[in-house]
């Protein structure tokens, strides 16, 4: 046990911890696999059951891939490379799903693609041209070995023995610290939720390892855990981390998720991005959480299996469950909240800018009893035509690419254009009260002064105290009858903000880990915390796209916190200066928020303090992008894996991402500045 706690400890070291606390994962996830830059040929492997009672006419085992993915080429007349593709666990997956469920049914234009997760990983591709609205997949969920906690801890309870440590903490995690709250209003943790239900996958592969393992070899304890690993076998097998998958075939799954890069990778390759921030709290979460676990763990697992296996099998059941796991729109699983992992479905990889199929949960008409026994079919549905060799693609959700990069593992690449995010510094690193300067230790014992670090001390209240005024401003505005046009006196169009994506229309504020500024370095050589806004712009690789107005809106958006911004340093300027001691006043700051103030224009301080930061940010990405060059072409004659690379292309997708976000802004402040 103190070993696996050493282990744990020694993930999370070096991890701070962002404003607010940790951030325990992340939400609203669906599948694993990469997306890949280039082009392809495929193995492919056939659906025993098709829709439509039709049988698939005899085709070529190779075709040409989107040229969205990277090349990799597999014959059909080697047959050892067939025997491979036909032993890989999503081949034997897709097979046993379908020989198990008679009311599930695949379209005959589709098939499924083995590639290494470096190339893409598993896909779904057309070997017909398939018309729109039309179902290429129907899934009959109690039929084809859906995991959910709900089910399996409800079915543990009703075992005869309930003996199983891990199983008994899972059950305690789920019903004390889960519970419903929809008396109180609060949303329940769903951070929680995803751990349970890795816990169970964890639990099931490691019980399945000793089940098939011929390196075990005590008999393996018969219950409820070994039954269910039985029967879930070909699911958890898709799912791996573990010693029986160390083959060539079947290579490492996650190799570019936060959990598995390196402490030197987090630190160098991320710097300067929000996705390093990201990064640490996804690794955090889940090493305190495995430290809670530690104990049940050893006593079911230690006695045959390696601890280094045993943590291992954790950290690849949360990669499985943040990257794979679907949300439960039936209500189940604490008020709709919870996770379930459906197997082919998973297979289908995502594309934000132009998904060809999505999905959906078919129950009866009010038939409340199959949506709560998780009944009924799961249905993909094609979004416009699809031609032969395409790959099936769905939409997860929207979600910035270091939100993306934190659950699957991969940044998209963005081809034609997408809605994207970046944040901007909502105070300026140092605030300097001039004329008079507050001196550090250091520099009073040694008769020198330093900048003002009273800003950063206050960060916590002053973020709360923006917060509160946007919040203000809304009201306010409401009952005036107000419209927030960017800045009144600019007579500027805004977008309509209809395709816009939920998340940006709400203030986000998060913690951004810097390296200490210059002036400070040698009396604080920290890396400092600075609380940061989220902006969220369409971004185009087509350098003449007409999106100016949809920037407008981004900073639209925005304003009111940097006019409250503007506002509290002023006041700690003039206070300061004046020697008063009294605390900043939140109704001023929710007045320049609302611009309602008649005495002074915020949206000029507002606008130089967006500019300020949108330089700043600018400046550290690309510096701390060509640091980790450097630092690459340093290690690669020591350690030039394909793994690292496939890190590599995660961070620089995710940093070009931030920069032409903030490249787009920059040049609208910029205009609206000298019309201010």
């Amino acid at each position: 046990m103190k070993w696996l706690c050493y282990c744990v400890i020694s993930i999370i070291a070096n991890i701070k911890i962002g404003h607010g606390g940790i951030i325990i994962l992340c939400t609203a996830f669906n599948s694993a696999p990469l997306r890949a830059p280039h082009q392809s040929t495929f193995q492919l492997v056939r659906p025993r059951r098709i829709l439509h009672g039709s049988t698939p006419t005899a085709k070529s085992h190779s075709i040409a891939s989107p040229s969205s993915l990277m090349s990799h080429q597999s014959s059909v007349e080697d047959p050892s490379q067939a025997q491979k593709e036909c032993d890989h666990p999503h081949t034997r997956l897709w097979s046993s799903a379908l020989n198990k469920s008679p009311n599930s049914h695949v379209h005959p234009s589709i098939e499924l693609v083995i590639r290494p997760p470096s190339e893409g990983g598993t896909g779904i591709v057309a070997i017909n041209d398939i018309p729109a609205n039309t179902i290429v997949m129907s899934l009959r969920l109690e039929e084809v070995d859906m995991i959910d906690a709900t089910s399996i801890l409800d079915s543990y309870k009703l075992h005869s023995k309930q003996d199983d440590a891990v199983f008994n903490m899972l059950v305690e995690m789920w019903e004390k610290d889960l519970k419903p709250v929809k008396k109180s209003g609060e949303e329940t943790q769903e951070g929680k939720r995803l751990a349970v239900l890795a816990g169970i996958v964890a639990h099931l592969q490691l019980s399945r390892y000793k089940d098939l393992s011929s390196s075990v070899t005590s008999p393996v304890e018969e219950g409820f855990a070994l039954d269910e690993s039985r029967r879930l076998g070909a699911f958890l097998d898709a799912m791996p981390l573990l010693p029986q998958h160390s083959t060539e075939v079947n290579r490492h799954p996650f190799p570019t998720h936060f959990l598995f890069w390196t402490d030197d990778e987090i630190e160098i390759l991320l710097q300067g991005t929000i996705a390093q921030t990201k990064a640490r709290e996804v690794r955090a979460g889940v090493g305190l959480i495995v430290r809670e676990w530690s104990k049940s763990f050893l006593k079911e697992h230690s006695a045959t299996v390696l601890q280094a296996d045993i943590l291992n099998a954790i950290f690849s059941a949360f990669a499985s469950v943040l990257s794979r796991s679907f949300g439960d729109a039936a209500g189940r699983d604490l008020d709709g909240k919870g996770r379930m992992l459906v197997p082919m479905v998973d297979m289908l990889n995502h594309d934000s800018e132009n998904p060809n199929v999505s999905w959906k949960w078919h129950v009866g008409v009010g038939d409340e009893e199959m949506i709560v026994e998780g009944k009924g079919d799961i249905a993909v549905t094609t979004l416009r035509d699809i031609r032969k060799g395409e790959e099936l693609c769905k939409c997860y959700g929207w979600r910035p690419a270091w939100d993306i990069a934190s659950s699957y593992g991969f940044a998209p690449r963005l081809v034609k254009e997408r809605w994207e995010c970046s944040v901007i510094p909502l105070f300026p690193a140092i605030l300097d009260l001039a004329p008079d300067v507050i001196s550090t230790p250091i520099n009073n014992a040694r008769g020198g002064a330093s900048l003002d670090l009273l800003l950063e001390v206050n960060y916590g209240p002053l973020v709360q105290a923006v917060v509160a005024a946007v919040d203000a401003s809304v009201e306010i505005k409401s009952k005036m009858n107000l419209n927030d046009d960017l800045a009144n006196n600019s007579q500027m169009p805004i977008a309509n903000d209809s395709d816009r994506p939920h998340q940006l229309n709400r203030l986000e504020v998060l913690s951004l880990f810097r390296p200490p500024p210059p002036q400070t370095v040698d009396a604080y050589p920290f890396p400092r915390r600075q609380p940061v806004v989220v902006v969220g712009t369409k971004i185009a690789s087509d350098t003449d796209s007409h999106n100016l107005d949809y920037h407008r809106l981004a900073i639209k958006s925005i304003l009111p916190a940097f006019r409250a911004a503007a506002s509290a340093i002023s006041q700690l300027r003039h206070n300061h200066e004046n020697n008063i001691s009294s605390p900043i006043e939140a109704s001023k700051m929710a007045i320049a928020a609302a611009s309602i103030d008649r005495n002074t224009d915020w949206d000029i301080p507002a606008l130089c303090l967006i500019s300020h930061g949108i330089d700043e940010r600018i400046h550290t990405l690309l510096q701390d992008g060509k640091n980790a060059e450097m630092w690459l072409e340093k290690v690669a004659s020591i350690n030039s894996s394909e793994d690292r690379q496939s890190r590599v292309y995660v961070s620089r997708h995710g940093r070009d991402a931030e920069l032409r976000v903030l490249e787009c802004l920059r040049n609208e402040v910029a205009e609206l500045n000298v019309k201010s």
